[in-house]
C-alpha cells in the first residue's frame, strides 16, 4: 500500500498541463522542449514522470536542472526506476555487477565520481566511494530518494510505469509503479480517467510502423509518452500538452538531437501488410540472402521479410538477431523535412513526425541544418 507522501495532487482545470517522461540525462533536450512549448513557470503545470537520469549525456546537470524546476509552483516530479541510482553504491550489489553497469552506460554515479576526481575501477573501495559521494551530494540523493510515485487529480492520474488500481490509489504496488515491463504490452487494464505513463519506449508498441511519438491507447484511456530519449539513436523527448484538463483535445511536441534534411521529391510508403518493425524483445531473424551491404532476412516472430544493414546483425548465444530494424519506406512529399538517423549510401534511415523508416537519398537535398 502507498503512503500518502507518495502521492501528489494537482488540479488541472484552470491551466495548461505538460507531461514529460524519461529524460534520461538529456537536460539540453528538456530545455529545448520547454522552449518549444513556451512553458511558463508558475503558470503551467509541469509533470516529469521519472527516469530523470542515467544513460544520457549529462545526468548530474540534468538532475540539477530538474531540482531547480521543482522549486517552481505547479511542478510535480515523480520517481522512475532509473532514479534509484544510489543503489549502485550499496554493499549488497556485487562488485562485478557494479563495474559492468558503470562501464556499459553513462551514470549519475560515474559523473559524480569524476567531478570529485575519483576513478572507478577494480581497485575502488565502494564503501569509501559511498561515503564521499553521499557527503558531497547529500541534497541530490535526498531529492531522488524522496520523490513521490504518483500524481493525480480530478479526471487524471500520472505515474512512471503502471497503475493497477485507479479507484483507490493507495492500493497500488510501489515497485510496479516504478517498473512494470508488461503494463503497456501485455496488460488489458482499462481506466475510467486518463492515465499517463512513461517507462516503455513507445517505439516498441507496434511490430509494423514504428512511432516514437506520444501514443493514445483510446480503448484503455491510456497515454504512453516515453519517446526513447537517451536510449536509442532515434529517441526523442515527448511532451503531452493538455489545456484545462481536456484530454480529448490534447497536443504533442518533441525534441531530439538529430539533424534535418529537406525532401525534394515524392516517395510512396510501404503498404501496411508488408510493414515490419523488429522490436528489441522479439529480435530473432533468419538470414535469407547475404550479398551486398543489405541482408534479406525473415523476422521469426511475425514471419515477415525485410532488408537490414549488415551492421545491424547481432549473434547472441549462437542465434541471429537484429534490433530496431524496419521494412518501412516513409510516405513523403516535396517540402517536408526528415530527421536523419543514419545514412547507408543510396538510402537513409530517417524519422518523420516520430515515425521511423527508409528514405531514398535521391529525394533528399543536402544537409540544411
Amino acid at each position: 500500500m502507498l503512503d500518502h507522501s507518495c502521492i501528489r495532487y494537482q488540479d488541472l482545470s484552470q491551466n495548461r498541463a505538460l507531461f514529460i517522461s524519461d529524460i534520461h540525462g538529456e537536460g539540453e533536450l528538456l530545455k529545448e522542449l520547454l522552449r518549444k512549448v513556451h512553458y511558463v513557470p508558475g503558470q503551467d503545470s509541469l509533470f516529469l514522470l521519472g527516469d530523470l537520469i542515467e544513460k544520457g549525456r549529462a545526468s548530474l546537470d540534468t538532475l540539477h536542472q530538474v531540482m531547480a524546476l521543482s522549486r517552481q509552483k505547479r511542478v510535480v516530479v515523480l520517481k522512475g526506476n532509473n532514479d534509484e541510482a544510489e543503489q549502485l553504491l550499496e554493499e549488497t550489489i556485487p562488485l562485478p555487477m557494479k563495474l559492468g553497469y558503470l562501464r556499459t552506460r553513462q551514470s549519475l554515479i560515474s559523473e559524480m565520481a569524476q567531478a570529485q576526481g575519483i576513478t572507478i575501477d577494480e581497485k575502488t573501495d565502494f564503501g569509501i566511494l559511498r561515503q564521499r559521494l553521499t557527503a558531497a551530494y547529500a541534497e541530490e540523493f535526498a531529492f531522488l530518494r524522496d520523490l513521490p510515485l504518483l500524481a493525480a487529480g480530478q479526471g487524471y492520474a500520472a505515474v512512471h510505469s503502471s497503475i493497477q488500481n485507479i479507484e483507490n490509489l493507495r492500493q497500488n504496488h510501489p515497485r510496479l509503479m516504478l517498473k512494470d515491463n508488461d503494463f503497456l504490452l501485455n496488460s488489458d487494464c482499462r481506466f475510467s480517467v486518463p492515465v499517463i505513463v512513461g517507462h516503455m519506449p513507445t517505439v516498441a508498441l507496434s511490430d509494423r510502423q514504428a512511432d516514437c511519438g506520444v501514443h493514445y491507447l483510446k480503448d484503455r484511456n491510456l497515454f504512453a509518452i516515453d519517446g526513447g530519449c537517451g536510449m536509442h539513436a532515434h529517441g526523442q523527448l515527448n511532451a503531452l500538452i493538455v489545456e484545462q484538463g481536456d484530454f480529448q483535445h490534447f497536443q504533442t511536441a518533441y525534441a531530439d538531437h538529430l539533424i534535418r534534411r529537406r525532401v525534394i521529391g515524392e516517395q510512396v510508403g510501404t503498404p501496411k501488410e508488408l510493414q515490419v518493425f523488429v522490436r528489441y524483445f522479439e529480435s530473432e531473424i533468419e538470414v535469407l540472402e547475404e550479398d551486398g551491404a543489405f541482408l534479406k532476412v525473415r523476422h521469426l516472430k511475425t514471419n515477415r521479410l525485410l532488408e537490414i544493414p549488415r551492421g545491424a546483425l547481432r549473434i547472441i548465444e549462437g542465434k541471429t538477431h537484429c534490433f530496431n530494424s524496419t521494412s518501412c519506406w516513409l510516405p513523403l512529399h516535396s517540402g517536408q523535412e526528415v530527421a536523419v538517423i543514419q545514412e547507408y549510401g543510396d538510402r537513409v534511415f530517417c524519422k518523420h513526425e516520430g515515425r521511423l523508416g527508409w528514405v531514398s537519398s535521391t529525394v533528399l537535398e543536402n544537409l540544411v541544418k
